[in-house]
C-alpha cells in the first residue's frame, strides 16, 4: 500500500502553502489556513479506485498527523 504525505506549513510569505512529501514546491497555497488544511485533507481523502494510504501534516515548527 502506497502511503502519501501532505504538509500545512506557512511560510515566510504568510501564506499557508500544501506541500506532498517528496517536492519540494508546494501545490498550492491559501491565505486561510483552514483552507489549506481542507484542500491537503482533500488530496489525502482515498478515492474508490485508490487504495493508498495517505495523511495531513499541519503545523508551523511542530507536526501533528492528521489521516484522512
Amino acid at each position: 500500500m502506497e502511503e502519501y504525505v501532505f504538509t500545512v506549513r506557512q511560510c515566510d510569505d504568510t501564506r499557508w502553502h500544501v506541500y506532498e512529501a517528496g517536492f519540494a514546491r508546494s501545490l498550492a497555497s491559501f491565505g486561510l489556513k483552514e483552507d489549506a488544511v481542507e484542500y491537503a485533507r482533500d488530496l489525502a481523502r482515498p478515492r474508490p479506485t485508490a487504495e493508498a494510504h495517505r495523511s495531513v501534516v499541519e503545523g508551523k515548527a511542530g507536526r501533528e498527523g492528521i489521516s484522512a
